[in-house]
């Protein structure tokens, strides 16, 4: 288990801030970075009084926080044990993956026909992918996670499915985690770009049967490749 003066260490900045609309929601965000980045472990109790002083805020937005996470699943309150981070194990992640394919299968239907039509949305692929593969070059696995799910979030903002944007963003903390849990080396590094170069170029062509099936396969391959 990790200790305070571990999570606070300059060499390993999981708890971070990110940018985020309140206070609440960037405790979320950096207690969801320390997970993925295994500075805090499932089952750790979290404890109020040390986070609220890693992260440098009051413990009223921390609390909320932490409900937050509740509700979606990330942090677990048993009575009399207080806060512990949940466990994901394979069954879980597996649902999560799956979850995942099936509301980025609807995403993709739809930005196929967007995407021809507006090449600005293509450029901001372009972007997300140029920051993914410096990230990756240097093997700096949380970076590239988070560049990840920028270039899927961009997609689902951009198929214009409010229900579907929605669903995933409910997801995506769990698949950041799952991001940190995945063990990746070089090879992966290498095949980061030129993944998410083959989607955008399908989206480019608006060619949603392609997207369809490159889509479960580009989710699941960390959990099928042996």
């Amino acid at each position: 288990m990790a200790s305070v003066e571990q999570l606070a260490a300059p060499a390993a900045p999981a708890l971070s801030m990110a940018r985020s609309p309140s206070l609440a929601e960037q405790a979320a965000d950096a207690i969801v970075t320390g997970v993925s980045a295994g500075a805090l472990k499932p089952g750790q109790r979290l404890v109020e009084t040390e986070l609220a002083g890693l992260l440098q805020m009051s413990r009223v937005p921390l609390r909320e926080a932490l409900k937050i996470l509740e509700t979606q699943g990330i942090v677990e309150s048993i009575p009399h044990r207080g806060t512990r981070v949940a466990t994901f194990d394979e069954t879980r992640i597996t649902q999560i993956c799956e979850a995942r394919v099936a509301l980025e299968r609807l995403a993709l239907r739809d930005a196929a026909i967007v995407y021809p039509r507006n090449p600005g949305l293509l450029e901001r692929l372009d972007q997300i992918i140029a920051v993914m593969e410096r990230a990756a070059d240097r093997l700096e696995w949380i970076d590239v996670s988070k560049a990840d799910l920028s270039f899927h979030r961009e997609i689902c903002r951009a198929s214009g499915n409010t229900i579907v944007q929605t669903l995933w963003e409910t997801l995506a903390r769990h698949v950041f985690i799952i991001f940190g849990h995945e063990i990746r080396d070089e090879r992966d590094a290498e095949a980061m770009g030129p993944q998410h170069r083959r989607l955008r170029s399908y989206l480019a062509a608006g060619e949603s049967e392609k997207l369809h099936a490159e889509i479960e396969h580009h989710i699941m391959r960390l959990r099928t490749r042996k």
